[in-house]
């Protein structure tokens, strides 16, 4: 099962949908390309996760309210890309219902990062609606659907580094748009991260100061709290480097001065739409287990309640060819542990054990307790791969982990074995999980 994200390259121009299919192609991308004429059928037949729209302005525009306004395509993301691409032509791209606007052509680290997170939110909706569906078999109402924000008025954005002349400018255009927080060292930008929640954050980059810089936004992705927030960077045309360094990053956008204000705010409002949906999907998630469907003791999902969206979720998975796996973590030592502290210090454990599982997983990840010291993270479109590094990460936080035992201060360390497999064809949730073991 190939499990690669499906793209449609929209063009009339052959030559230009034929060198955007083979770049899809270089990603891992199954890219597939069609005419103008052709593309909405295809769109229905053979559901992409996302489309790219290129070609003539009204063709395009006309083709995006099309596929917006029809119920079997309304949800798949369009990214409009045009050689002329300023404020005007993206504000009337988002009116027709884009859900990215960029230049053509544009950086490769750019349409790569925006494919991703598209097909991520796209990700998040799909399992959304599944455990609507797992949870009416329970008679419990499940998660509500939700919709992109509308408006918004309340953002808060971080601005650092030295602006100079560009902060009085940059705070003009976006004073009506939120709180706009300036710190002029990066480490100081980190303490305000630490503190509060920001929307995006915009780096504008010193020349000749590239490498600090850059290091921080590193530092921001590699943080698993901050990993999805979106960064904007601006740098000098002459900046060491240039684009490819700071998307190399962890931009999601670059600008290049001097900055269009207008068009700073327009592509500043489609990332903070898109990380405050995302937000909100990943708080639905959080708050949408019951009682029937969860294990008193961890409050994770049930082996009842994951078997059953397991089994749905591989079906939907071999009738798209859509990537599935599993990880399993097992608590080794916890019969040592309830035989040497007692079963109330082992249900300690186990709800610890459950707490970390559950506070490092994606929002679309679903983490269940089979039962005893077994536990299942269930992973929805992701490879082998890299679901291999989720289940590797969580095993090392829990395997480093001590927890005190009763009041006499001795500490107790959770030994956690991980397993991880993928779905495979013609393979059912039974036997993924028995394989995920080590049992087939």
């Amino acid at each position: 099962m190939s499990g690669n994200a499906r793209v449609l390259v929209v063009n009339d121009d052959p030559v230009e949908a034929g060198r955007l299919t083979k770049l899809m192609e270089t990603r891992g991308y199954d890219g597939i390309h069609a005419g103008t004429q052709d593309a909405l059928d295809l769109v229905r037949s053979s559901r992409p996760d996302v489309v790219i729209l290129g070609g003539g302005g009204n063709s395009r525009l006309n083709l995006t309210r099309a596929l917006k306004g029809h119920v079997e395509t309304s949800q798949v993301p369009v990214i409009l890309m045009a050689e002329s691409m300023d404020s005007a032509a993206q504000l009337e791209g988002l009116r027709a219902g884009a859900d990215v606007c960029l230049p053509n052509p544009c950086h490769d680290l750019q349409l790569f990062g925006r494919i991703d997170s598209m097909v991520r939110l796209a990700t998040m909706q799909e399992e959304l609606q599944r455990r609507r569906e797992t949870s009416l078999l329970y008679g419990v109402k499940g998660p509500e659907m939700i919709t992109p924000p509308a408006a918004i008025t309340d953002s808060n954005l971080l601005l650092v580094g030295p602006a100079d002349g560009d902060y009085e400018r940059i705070e003009q255009a976006l004073c009506d748009y939120g709180t706009l927080v300036h710190a002029h060292t990066a480490s100081t930008a980190m303490t305000y991260l630490e503190r509060r929640d920001f929307d995006t954050i915009m780096v504008n980059v010193p020349e000749g100061q590239e490498e600090e810089f850059y290091r921080f936004c590193h530092d921001v992705r590699r943080n698993a709290r901050l990993y999805n927030v979106p960064i904007v960077c601006m740098i000098s045309a002459s900046a060491q480097g240039g684009s490819t360094n700071a998307f190399a990053a962890g931009a999601a956008d670059v600008f290049h001065h001097p900055i269009s204000m207008a068009d700073l705010r327009m592509r500043i409002d489609v990332l903070v739409r898109q990380q405050r949906y995302r937000d909100t999907l990943r708080e639905v998630y959080r708050q949408a287990r019951n009682v029937a469907t969860t294990d008193s003791l961890t409050g994770l999902y049930n082996h009842g309640f994951m078997m059953q969206h397991l089994t749905s979720l591989a079906a939907d998975s071999h009738a798209r060819s859509k990537s599935l796996s599993v990880g399993a973590f097992t608590i080794d030592n916890l019969a040592e542990i309830n035989a040497g502290h007692g079963y109330a210090i082992g249900d300690k454990v186990l709800r610890q054990v459950g707490l970390v599982i559950s506070t490092l997983v994606r929002g679309e990840d679903l983490p269940a307790r089979l039962g005893g010291g077994r536990f299942i993270l269930v992973m929805p479109e992701t490879r082998l791969a890299s679901a291999e590094l989720v289940a590797h990460r969580i095993g090392s936080v829990i395997n480093f982990t001590e927890m005190m035992a009763e009041d006499s201060g001795a500490t107790i360390r959770p030994h956690v074995t991980t397993g991880v497999a993928a779905l495979e064809p013609g393979m059912s949730a039974e036997t993924l999980l028995a394989r995920v073991f080590g049992r087939d």
